[in-house]
């Protein structure tokens, strides 16, 4: 009989990192989307690591004495469709290509768990915190109508930009991106963690696949302590690295865009690249 660990082994090498995680999350303690609340951090501090498959799943044995796990409607790795927004130029991806301190991302993302479906506007504040603005477009509210298909950049979503400052030209679907994420509650100390995984990319005709790819996420609404996570990041000598998968998108499926500053982040990944049919 194999050993937890030849298990695992043999699950990587097929390739299947979410039958690798899903093994590891049967010894964490549950937490219910209504006890999440607390913990939604619309404006919050990051901090990013990306990790191998191997890094991941050594991060989630470490963790299950200090923080439980998300379920909702009895599901633990919730699936998210997004499509993001950008100009023509793609003014949003140059601003954080070149460094911009404050900049900000638009994207409408569902929330395949539960359906709801948000317009969103991502703003990073040159304090260094990341804030999030959110519109609701899967029931109608407050007379803004249900959002049909996820591409579509209406004046609902317009409005919401509008409102808060942003007065740019046209807006078009510049990237979709689907993922798979784990969230981790902090027992002991107001921070939340998301393990995203099995990233797919599609732009026009092009789909990228990040199947060895894990990314962690550390949020908190204040600067940060020195939570088990951070301990066990200082333990493997791991630092915090910035990940934006939007950039890292539009790096993949743009061929002629500018991307000296993602370039040694892009040599150190691993994808499949297939034509959509």
């Amino acid at each position: 009989m194999l050993s937890q660990a030849q298990l695992t082994a043999e699950i990587l090498k097929r390739n299947d990192l979410f039958t690798a995680i899903e093994n590891e999350l049967p010894q964490f303690s549950r937490s219910s989307l209504e006890e999440s609340k607390g913990m939604a951090f619309l404006n919050r501090f990051d901090t990013k690591y990306v990790l191998k498959p191997q890094n991941a799943l050594e991060f989630l044995q470490n963790m299950s004495d200090d923080y439980s796990l998300l379920e909702i409607n009895g599901e633990v790795a919730q699936c998210y469709d997004t499509i993001y927004f950008d100009t023509p130029n793609l003014h949003c991806f140059n601003m954080h290509h070149n460094k911009r301190a404050r900049r900000f991302k638009f994207r409408t993302r569902k929330y395949l768990s539960n359906g709801k479906i948000y317009n969103e506007i991502k703003q990073k504040l040159n304090s260094g915190k990341t804030t999030k603005i959110r519109q609701r477009r899967d029931e109608e509210l407050n007379g803004i109508p249900i959002l049909d298909e996820l591409s579509n950049f209406d004046e609902s979503f317009m409005g919401l930009l509008n409102n808060n400052g942003y007065k740019l030209e046209k807006l078009e679907p510049s990237l979709s991106v689907s993922f798979r994420r784990i969230t981790l509650l902090n027992k002991n100390f107001p921070e939340r963690i998301t393990l995203d995984f099995g990233l797919k990319y599609g732009f026009s005709e092009e789909e990228f696949f990040l199947n060895d790819t894990a990314i962690v996420e550390l949020k908190r609404d204040r600067s940060p302590e020195q939570t088990a996570a951070q301990i066990f990041f200082r333990k493997i000598h791991r630092m915090p690295g910035g990940f934006s998968k939007y950039c890292m998108g539009i790096c993949l499926t743009h061929e002629n865009v500018k991307k000296n500053r993602f370039l040694p982040r892009i040599r150190n990944l691993s994808f499949e690249h297939n034509k959509r049919s």
